[in-house]
């Protein structure tokens, strides 16, 4: 490649951080093709915060209106205790100093909205789903990815795009742990210290749940009294509500998640396989919905598809070594961090 000569990217993983730089690799004019080993992309996951930290991007692509209209417009978190069948209001977070300083709003997204909109940035011909990294090898000039259905795929640089369970990280990392070269920290498990169910309810009737034409987000947190979890509710401008339970791990039982998490070959990826245990555990505990009604979580597991409520480990690490020769990581394959942090 010559120094006039745009880099070929090859992006592995179709998550929200490999599509976003697709998206932004297609507006820059550089070439880039992702890869991602699902079939196809469930519409996963509870709602994401968006604000000054994102925003200025989503500008730069010129789909900043495009966010605005999935998105629902939030000022406060409102915090609530546990008390009986009750959550209580405690004290609110307000974010309208951050609007202020920054002159961008918050914004709620469902996670699956979020996901249709970056994708729609990306050419359908340059995304290959269906696709999983068995190896990648390096010449002098060039980084090749070798994939499951036999084909290969020759670029300048490789992204590992692709998770807490990166397979470009296990291979870059096997690289330098053969020359010695590869920190210790970085060869050390991933710790999590909560798991996490998430889901989002069908589209909901307004004259029974009044939060739904709400012109704002109802943001609450709530937090457990005697138990080991907190929950959050979210309001969408789609007419929907949003949901996350933490449950605050121990020592002890951290340790049989993650036997159990090997015992049962699963990885942090969302999936369905352990929620519907987490949900009879955790359907009693109480919510605080706008109209003044007595709901628990429960009543919105009820009402959501139970193929779209799953649960993942919260994995919390930030690793040492990000980019080795043509290898780069971003996202959750290099700096997995707990979404309680606002990252």
């Amino acid at each position: 490649m010559s120094a006039s000569d745009k880099p070929t990217v090859l992006i592995v993983g179709a998550g929200l951080g490999g599509l976003m730089l697709g998206a932004l690799l297609e507006k820059s004019g550089v070439p880039y093709t992702i890869f991602e080993r699902a079939v196809a992309v469930k519409p996963l996951g509870s709602a994401m915060a968006v604000g000054p930290t994102l925003l200025p991007i989503f500008q730069q692509l010129g789909i900043y209106d495009e966010l605005l209209a999935i998105g629902k417009h939030f000022t406060h978190v409102y915090n609530y205790r546990e008390n009986g069948q009750e959550a209580r209001e405690s004290k609110a977070v307000d974010f309208r100093p951050v609007e202020d300083f920054t002159g961008y709003e918050q914004y709620i997204v469902a996670r699956p909205k979020l996901y249709e909109l970056i994708l729609k940035q990306v050419p359908p011909h340059k995304i290959y789903f269906g696709h999983r990294v068995l190896n990648i090898t390096e010449e002098n000039d060039k980084v090749t990815v070798h994939l499951s259905n036999n084909a290969s795929h020759d670029g300048d640089i490789i992204v590992g795009a692709d998770g807490a369970y990166s397979a470009v990280r296990q291979r870059m990392y096997e690289q330098l742990k053969a020359k010695g070269e590869l920190p210790k920290v970085d060869q050390e498990d991933l710790p999590f210290s909560c798991t996490c169910l998430v889901g989002q309810t069908k589209v909901l009737d307004p004259k029974e749940f009044p939060e739904i034409d709400l012109p704002y987000c109802h943001f609450t947190a709530i937090h457990g009294k005697d138990n080991p979890y907190s929950w959050h509710t979210f309001n969408t401008a789609q007419g929907t509500i949003c949901f996350m339970i933490l449950h605050h791990l121990t020592k002890k039982s951290t340790k049989e998640a993650i036997e159990q998490r090997f015992r049962n070959n699963e990885n942090s990826e969302w999936g369905d396989h352990p929620a519907l245990t987490m949900c009879e555990e955790t359907r009693n505990l109480p919510i605080s919905l706008a109209g003044g009604k007595q709901r628990t979580l429960g009543d919105l597991y009820d009402l959501t598809p139970k193929e779209y409520i799953s649960k993942v480990m919260l994995e919390d690490k930030v690793f040492k070594t990000w980019h080795y020769r043509r290898f780069v990581l971003m996202g959750d394959a290099c700096h997995k961090l707990d979404p309680a942090g606002g990252h």
